[in-house]
């Protein structure tokens, strides 16, 4: 891990089960940076136990150096790191089905995130925090949630694409679908913008990475019943996503055979569905779980029921 990010993680390393040092400064800020950088490398789609132990031992030195005088620009950044990989740790919590701890942890992210400088990763907290309202049956007070991060004008356009995305898939699931489409205008017109570089290095991971905003819209663009945008934003996303983008790949594979399915090309929907099934297992995701199910039951109520039990017994507890 030092050979991959250099001196600031040893330093945290070092550090770990010591007490903080008597004053904060860029150095130890640096150290946090790097292990939220490495625990966003690390695909943790099989469990990733060690990334979660390491994160969490990280997360409560960074804790303590918030007790130490420092310059108030290095406060800042170090709230911001902070926030980082709380956010990160909450949303991985979030995912394997802790909705209580992971919104405590997406809380503390987002105050945190909001006492440093960093407004996109805010925006991005908030966006996290929406989700689990959404999937704790509170989809609106999710839109509520997202129409306060898009209030800052300061977060960057590829963000406030991603914002507009997710909102989409808020107010689907709060059966407003006009509400939901002008937010994917909104997420489209800013992507046309055209302004990736001014997103932060951390979106790199997430925002910016190769085929995420296809991946997004096609997730909100499924669910308000758009199909033939939805086809075209999934197979793009799927041509586009990077190997540690496990999860995504998963969610946009599982709609898309359903799609395939629905216009009637079951061949290549059946291919999908068994190829989904396939990959997903060993993969620790209560979203990727629940997608599952949700594309047998589309599989089945298009008739092909023989599938739907294939598929059903195909499936392997996590």
């Amino acid at each position: 891990m030092g050979v991959a990010t250099g001196e600031p993680l040893t330093r945290l390393l070092e550090g770990l089960g010591a007490e903080p040092p008597t004053r904060v400064g860029l150095p130890e800020v640096q150290a946090v940076e790097a292990a939220a950088d490495l625990y966003m490398r690390m695909d943790l789609a099989r469990g990733g136990t060690a990334a979660i132990a390491m994160a969490r031992g990280s997360l409560e030195w960074a804790v303590k150096l918030q007790d130490r005088p420092m310059f108030e620009p290095t406060r800042e950044r170090l709230c911001s790191a902070i926030g980082l990989l709380a956010d990160r740790m909450g949303w991985a919590t979030y995912d394997q089905g802790q909705m209580e701890r992971a919104a405590r942890l997406l809380t503390f992210a987002l105050d945190s995130a909001a006492r440093g400088a960093d407004r996109d990763l805010r925006a991005h907290t908030m966006l996290d925090l929406s989700v689990a309202f959404a999937d704790m049956g509170r989809p609106r007070d999710a839109v509520e949630i997202l129409r306060l991060a898009l209030g800052d004008e300061r977060i960057s356009s590829a963000e406030r694409a991603n914002v507009h995305a997710v909102a989409a898939r808020h107010c689907a699931s709060a059966g407003d679908r006009a509400g939901g489409l002008r937010h994917i205008g909104l997420a489209e017109e800013a992507l046309a913008r055209e302004e990736p570089a001014v997103a932060p290095d951390w979106a790199r991971h997430i925002t910016v990475s190769p085929g995420h905003h296809d991946s997004a819209l096609g997730l909100a663009l499924f669910q308000l019943g758009d199909d033939v945008r939805a086809r075209e934003r999934l197979a793009a996303a799927l041509d586009r996503l990077g190997e540690s983008r496990t999860r995504t790949g998963l969610r946009c594979l599982t709609r898309l055979a359903v799609l395939r399915i629905r216009e009637g090309d079951r061949d290549t929907g059946t291919e999908q569905a068994r190829r989904a099934v396939m990959l997903a297992e060993g993969v620790c995701s209560t979203r990727v779980t629940r997608d599952l199910r949700m594309m047998i039951d589309g599989v089945r109520q298009c008739g092909m029921h023989e599938l739907a039990r294939e598929l059903t017994g195909s499936l392997t507890p996590v």
